[in-house]
């Protein structure tokens, strides 16, 4: 006996509805991606990336399976299968992408073969429903326009996929020197007396250095000493405040520069070829809405068998198609490409012209970076009941651990203070380096970590045990003499910002560790550590109500007024908490100023921007970007980066790597 799940009305009512529901959802996906696709670039919380994540991971497949709908449902040829059939150029234009997003992470760039066979695939299909639904009917060559519409926009994805692969993207900057490169866009950057055009010109005549050092490419030592000429602005009086500033907004301009190439459309649109496209397409459009909207009004009879449902789903794709056209033209006209090309010479404006300008530079200026840094605190985490952890489930701890970490995380914005105390770190490091002739072993010890760490401090001696351990070791043993030692000091500058690097410091091992060195077991001892501190909080002796009493209870834990902590352990435990706390007992006892500890986690965090690969900071320009980041590109403008090479001399070649003009974009 066959069972039937379903009534057969809910049958015949999904079959009637399901390619109209497929089509609109596809089109809905377009619009969600081209309106969220780009905030993803300065949204730092986790709603947009899963928002993202999901219409991009779906968009494709719902337009695959809309074809695939098309072209099973295509029956005898009328009118109304003509018109179905008009709705595949449209699935092409969804397929292509809105200019906003091309690529979700790098490695889509990687896969663009498959994007290429995917293009050769969904071409045919809609081709084929095409030609079956071929008649003497105005509805076919309607569809002629928004066909060929179609198969601009999925190619351009694909090429723009293509040249931001690793490959193509390194073979395209071998053309001309990065010095004149530089040149070039120097010798169309006046002197503007708004501070955003500034920013933006300054940052588009560094960005052939960017990305060259993207490409893990070799630059001259001389392109050194001019990048640290452009990004050191001259400020009366040496304010290091205000070269702060600038050179952190300088950064931000090139980064958004870098996430354009690499997830956006911008290798296309900011061209000529690409204009004269974006035209085509909405001008096809129109003319194509206009026919459609002449030829079904006026032959109401010839175009009776038409369902009403059809027609207007036919209306919203063409209305969807063009308004998600004006949409991106009027981004690509307020971008920083566009306004740094209609800026790039003094010309006479008009107050109208000048107004636009300043809003489109004052709205671009607070959407290039998110400008917070993520939070974790070992106390914070710890001093909260966890069921697992409880009834002593150690495998339950493991599962939930991770998750916790994602939902407990919090942000901080990066305010000018901690700015200005990375900037100085930096520019003292440069003079260092400036004072001898160009070293790579010099620089090396320069940019490591243990060589500069402590300074020349009195007590650095008795602690130096703690900076002899492996990075990630000695980065989790400072976050916890951080926070046990911040409850026991007033409040001050220094104090706040140690706090604030430490955190981030922690949350970077924690929930980013590739954009750290790689070592071994570096999962283990963290998770050990907060077991252990769990442990110790939640024992039941003592309610701990803040961070105050979670700091007190390990310091005296520590010096075995309650239970030793190696009662705690098990074996082969590798909790390096009773570190962490004689840590905090050092530092206390020793009077330690906040300041010299800021200056410690400033030089952790300039190392591990310097350990990371340039892959990893690029991946996450896409979750709204890292300080991490804007501290590596920054220290590579300044000189202090181990990709210069004083050994290049001459023209460069193409074995030499030489970089290309970021005019071609």
């Amino acid at each position: 006996m066959h069972m039937e799940i379903f009534p057969a009305h809910l049958r015949d009512l999904w079959n009637k509805w399901e390619l109209r529901v497929l089509v609109l959802l596809s089109l809905t996906w377009q619009v969600l991606l081209i309106i969220f696709g780009s905030r993803r670039k300065y949204a730092s919380g986790s709603f947009i990336s899963a928002l993202v994540w999901f219409t991009y991971l779906s968009a494709d497949w719902l337009a695959t399976v809309s074809l695939g709908n098309l072209a099973n449902s295509q029956g005898a040829i009328s009118n109304a299968v003509a018109l179905q059939a008009l709705w595949a150029p449209f699935l092409l234009l969804h397929l292509g992408g809105p200019d906003t997003i091309t690529a979700y992470a790098l490695e889509d760039n990687t896969l663009w073969l498959r994007h290429f066979l995917g293009l050769l695939v969904q071409v045919g299909v809609a081709f084929y429903v095409y030609l079956r639904s071929w008649s003497t009917s105005p509805l076919t060559f309607i569809a002629i326009p928004v066909f060929i519409s179609g198969l601009i926009k999925y190619s351009q994805r694909t090429w723009v996929l293509r040249f931001a692969s690793p490959a193509q993207f390194e073979d395209s900057l071998i053309s001309v020197p990065t010095l004149q490169a530089q040149a070039q866009a120097m010798d169309f950057t006046p002197h503007h007396d708004s501070d955003e055009l500034e920013f933006l010109h300054k940052g588009y005549s560094l960005f052939p250095i960017l990305k060259r050092l993207y490409a893990n490419l070799s630059l001259r030592f001389a392109e050194g000493r001019r990048s640290h000429s452009l990004i050191v602005k001259k400020i009366e009086d040496n304010n290091v405040q205000q070269q702060s500033h600038f050179a952190f907004k300088v950064v931000e301009v090139q980064l958004g520069f870098l996430y354009d190439l690499l997830y956006t459309k911008a290798p296309v649109i900011y061209s000529l070829p690409g204009l004269i496209f974006r035209f085509f397409s909405v001008f096809s459009m129109v003319s194509a809405l206009v026919a459609y909207l002449f030829f079904i009004n006026s032959h109401n009879n010839y175009y009776s068998d038409i369902e009403n449902l059809d027609y207007y789903v036919t209306l919203v794709l063409f209305v969807g198609a063009i308004l998600l056209e004006l949409y991106a033209l009027v981004s690509l006209v307020f971008s920083d490409w566009t306004i740094r090309w209609l800026t790039s010479k003094n010309k006479s404006k008009s107050l109208l012209q000048s107004s636009i300008i300043n809003w489109a530079l004052c709205r671009h200026g607070q959407t290039r970076w998110a400008g917070k840094v993520s939070q974790q605190d070992l106390l914070s985490f710890c001093m909260k009941k966890r069921v697992a952890t409880y009834f002593g489930i150690d495998f339950l701890f493991r599962i939930c651990f991770g998750i916790e970490l994602y939902w407990q995380r919090t942000w901080n914005p990066v305010e000018n203070d901690l700015k200005e105390l990375i900037f100085r770190n930096l520019l003292n490091k440069h003079k260092t380096l400036d004072k001898g002739l160009f070293d790579h072993n010099a620089l090396k010890e320069l940019l490591s970590f243990k060589s500069n760490v402590l300074g020349n401090h009195n007590f650095s001696k008795k602690i130096k045990w703690s900076i002899e351990l492996e990075f990630d070791h000695c980065l989790l043993v400072w976050h916890v003499a951080t926070s046990v030692y911040y409850y026991s000091t007033p409040e001050e500058k220094d104090r706040k910002m140690s706090k604030m690097l430490s955190d981030y410091m922690i949350y970077i091992l924690l929930m980013r560790p590739f954009m750290l060195p790689k070592w071994i077991d570096r999962v283990s001892h963290v998770r050990d550590t907060f077991r252990e501190a769990i442990k110790i909080l939640q024992q039941g002796q003592f309610h701990v109500k803040n961070g105050a009493d979670a700091a007190r209870m390990l310091v005296q834990t520590h010096r075995r007024t309650y239970q030793p902590l190696k009662q705690l352990r098990r074996k082969n435990d590798k909790s390096v908490l009773v570190d962490g706390c004689r840590l905090a007992s050092q530092l206390q006892s020793l009077g330690c100023s906040w300041k010299m500890i800021c200056e410690v986690w400033i030089e952790m965090l300039t190392y591990a921007a310097n350990q990371c690969e340039w892959g990893s900071h690029a991946q996450q320009l896409r979750r709204g970007g890292e300080l991490l980041t804007h501290v590596r590109l920054l220290m590579a403008e300044l000189g202090l980066s181990e990709q210069f090479d004083a050994g290049m001399q001459g023209p460069p070649t193409r074995s030499q790597h030489e970089s290309g003009s970021d005019d071609d974009v």
